[in-house]
């Protein structure tokens, strides 16, 4: 198969192509590439060329600016290919869709995704905390039918693609989305939770006391954060002590990793947490 470097070679000055982005991530058929500055002028033969290459993309965008908004989007121009934004995404038996212009998604996650669900048993009671469109509560519903998720959302453009995800995956009654700020609508859920995701990594820990608060004796929280790549750990360890102190809770920390590179010199990790009393 002919390579999407060697394509470019073909395309652009060789000082050019070598300087182009080789990896993106291709949600559903839709890739989505950074374009360095200087190359923006030769964005069209770019998308061309992963149009080229990867013959199950339809449309090429370039993410075009930096996260915006209280929903913290990052804006998409389309490049190449169809002129739409909307796609559909399958992962361990989901279906997943979404406006990648409108959401945030990542494909970088299915890991932890398919290990979390995993670790889910039969008639769990789930706190999905800042749920987007879905993607946790759907592949764990592929897995464990029986639990019911309360899927809290604030971006009212991804609660409507999540109601259409439980749609689509004949989940309704098992995953409930709720527009809303977590911290006000966790409060109005009339049941202590088995188990509470939280994949929002950069203010995730200003909810991690009401985690402590909602979750059962026994239960488990998994708790995603962003860390220093030379220490990933120590910061984030430090916050869920003071956590549980604020909140009269014992804990212990069954199990850590990095998840992936966020940006230079900061790493994403995941704790999950085991509340003891």
């Amino acid at each position: 198969m002919t390579s999407l470097r060697e394509v470019l070679m073909k395309k652009l000055p060789k000082e050019e192509a070598e300087k182009a982005v080789t990896s993106f991530d291709i949600i559903g058929d839709i890739a989505i590439i950074e374009v360095p500055e200087e190359l923006e002028h030769r964005e069209k033969e770019i998308g061309e060329a992963i149009l080229e290459v990867h013959k199950s993309v339809k449309t090429v965008c370039k993410r075009a600016g930096i996260h915006e908004g209280v929903y913290r989007i990052r804006p998409v121009k389309v490049i190449a290919g169809e002129n739409r934004t909307v796609t559909e995404y399958r992962e361990s038996g989901a279906r997943i869709r979404l406006d990648v212009s409108k959401v945030y998604f990542t494909p970088r996650l299915s890991y932890e995704r398919e290990r979390i669900a995993k670790q889910v048993k039969p008639g769990e009671v789930i706190g999905y905390w800042f749920a987007g469109v879905g993607p946790f509560g759907l592949v764990i519903l592929k897995r464990v039918p029986n639990v019911k998720i309360y899927a809290i959302e604030l971006n009212p453009e991804a609660v409507k693609w999540m109601k259409e995800n439980v749609r689509l995956n004949r989940v309704e009654g098992r995953m409930i989305p709720i527009l809303g700020n977590v911290r006000e609508e966790a409060e109005k859920i009339p049941e202590k939770m088995d188990r509470i995701i939280m994949p929002l990594p950069k203010t995730g820990e200003d909810f991690l006391d009401l985690a402590f608060r909602h979750v059962k004796k026994g239960g488990v929280i998994h708790f995603y954060y962003i860390g220093d790549r030379k220490d990933p750990f120590t910061r984030a360890e430090e916050i869920i002590r003071r956590k549980a102190e604020e909140t009269g809770s014992k804990y212990r920390i069954a199990f850590k990793r990095v998840v992936r590179p966020f940006s230079p010199g900061k790493v994403q990790v995941v704790f999950d947490i085991v509340k003891e009393e």
